[in-house]
């Protein structure tokens, strides 16, 4: 499969690499040509179309995942373009790979990748109880905090809040996940949760803690 074979309507994966660790965005194609390669919707915060190159570190690199209509199987095209271009009075990423990189490869799932949070937050349960809590650190997948109410059991779904700031966004992130670990702490509980949804806002703050973490190292 090659990019221009994307389809309009097609779901993608924006995979964005920084040295060992990476993060995925879902999006969607709009079109393709020869001259850009596919153009996708972008990610927007605040009204604004986030531009993953500006400012990012010489290490970040971008690869496209979808899944091949023709054979079922998920592929990947590495290394590719990511550039910010304007089409008709509206902004899209333009995703381009050059030469044999036009060609997919397989592609197989990556390992989720935890960041550190390190933020007080909130846990709020089903039933409307709320405590404080300390987020320790978050993946797409799961989240673990630290509380001091001895009231959560194994699955109970609880949604977990908190605000931070990366590379220079403001994030309030509202997360909802299942319990599936709890066990006794010096200074409270420590609760593990797999997370039950997922979306843009969520992959968008991974990235960008992402990016943090390998700039201050």
């Amino acid at each position: 499969m090659i990019i221009e074979q994307l389809r309009a309507g097609q779901e993608v994966t924006l995979e964005v690499l920084i040295g060992g660790s990476s993060f995925e965005l879902k999006t969607e194609v709009v079109g393709t040509n020869a001259e850009t390669g596919a153009l996708v919707k972008p990610y927007v915060y605040n009204g604004q179309v986030v531009d993953f190159t500006n400012g990012s570190p010489q290490s970040m690199t971008f690869s496209l995942h979808c899944i091949d209509p023709h054979t079922g199987g998920r592929v990947v095209w590495k290394n590719v373009a990511v550039n910010v271009i304007k089409f008709r009075g509206v902004d899209y990423y333009a995703v381009d790979a050059k030469a044999f990189g036009k060609i997919a490869a397989s592609s197989e799932r990556r390992e989720d990748v935890r960041v550190h949070v390190k933020k007080p937050g909130s846990a709020l349960m089903e039933d409307g109880r709320r405590f404080s809590i300390s987020v320790l650190d978050i993946s797409d997948s799961g989240v673990s905090f630290i509380g001091n109410a001895n009231r959560v059991t194994i699955g109970d779904v609880v949604e977990v809040n908190f605000a931070d700031n990366a590379h220079n966004s403001d994030f309030s992130l509202a997360v909802k996940a299942r319990v599936n670990r709890a066990e006794a702490e010096n200074n409270g509980i420590l609760y593990a949760g797999k997370i039950l949804e997922r979306d843009n806002k969520l992959l968008a703050y991974l990235c960008f803690k992402g990016m943090d973490e390998k700039l201050d190292r």
